[in-house]
């Protein structure tokens, strides 16, 4: 798995406003990111707060304060390796709402960066230094950032949606080898014969092109095809993936997040189809027999 940070996995999302000079810029990051949501981020707050939820229900948070969120910093900082892995991962929820409008983010981003010597900048910079940091000397273990964001962020500062939704990200990183690749795939459980020859190659290379059976493509080809792939072999569906060492991490986020989006789309597409309901709400037994349909059969 690559390790760069996930400060670039929602950089689609998270930019920056130009509303009241006297909150934190962090906050005004947020208020921008709502904004350029066609329904001012009321879905996107849903999602973070039902992520929230999820945590303090999984015992991952004791309740939704910054001194609970500081307490699981210093549990991930404590631990080699942090084996309280979610049962699923901010990154692919936020598949599940409507994209934000990106001029109109990167408007407001250019906004409040001008702007941005009227606000305390001490926080953000700190926290986007130990970032850096882990980055670009390839120290981007888990306990390591933790230690890096505990000498720069407050229980106070862990109030705020900016940051935690930082730490929600961190478990993208946890743990990787068996909770991302549970999350990405159901092959382990799946005892269904599978034919590679029919298999969807996607590949990832060291300049983070992406090829799909050898042809390159742009992202949005790649969402293309894997939907048409996944929606002519169904249950026969199986995807190879191969990244190279050198590839970044957010181009490797961006590719995980397109596979595991269309597959996720055409279940919940199946699912009102058929139950006039989403995934999400059906039963143990409708879930079952809708991922038999769209497996995610995904070799990496």
């Amino acid at each position: 798995m690559k390790t760069n940070f996930l400060l670039n996995i929602i950089i689609g999302f998270l930019f920056t406003s130009c509303v009241a000079q006297n909150e934190r810029i962090e906050n005004l990051i947020m208020d921008c990111a709502y904004q350029s949501f066609a329904d001012n981020g009321i879905a996107y707050k849903k999602q973070i707060s039902d992520y929230e939820n999820l945590l303090i229900d999984e015992k991952i948070l004791i309740d939704n304060s910054g001194q609970s969120y500081r307490q699981l910093l210093m549990d991930i900082a404590d631990e080699e390796e942090f084996d309280k892995v979610p049962s699923k991962f901010f990154v692919v929820e936020l598949q599940k709402i409507e994209k934000p409008n990106s001029e109109e983010a990167q408007k407001c981003k250019e906004i409040i960066v001008k702007d941005s010597a009227k606000y305390d900048m001490t926080k953000l910079k700190g926290f986007e230094h130990v970032i850096d940091k882990g980055q670009y000397s390839g120290n981007f273990q888990p306990a390591s950032i933790a230690k890096g964001l505990l000498k720069v962020l407050t229980e106070k500062d862990l109030e705020l949606d900016f940051y935690k939704l930082r730490t929600f990200l961190l478990f993208s990183i946890i743990d990787t080898n068996s909770g991302m690749n549970k999350q990405l795939s159901d092959f382990e459980s799946d005892q269904t014969e599978v034919d590679l020859t029919k298999a969807l190659r996607i590949t990832l290379d060291d300049k983070n092109q992406i090829f799909v059976n050898e042809k390159k493509v742009s992202l949005d080809d790649l969402k293309k095809l894997v939907r048409e792939y996944e929606s002519e072999l169904k249950s026969e569906s199986v995807i190879l993936w191969k990244t190279d060492r050198a590839t970044m991490y957010r181009n490797y986020i961006d590719v995980q997040n397109a596979i595991v989006g269309e597959i996720q789309y055409l279940r919940n597409k199946l699912a009102i189809e058929k139950y006039k309901t989403e995934f999400d709400k059906l039963t143990d037994e409708q879930q079952s027999e809708i991922k038999n349909i769209y497996p995610k059969r995904i070799i990496e």
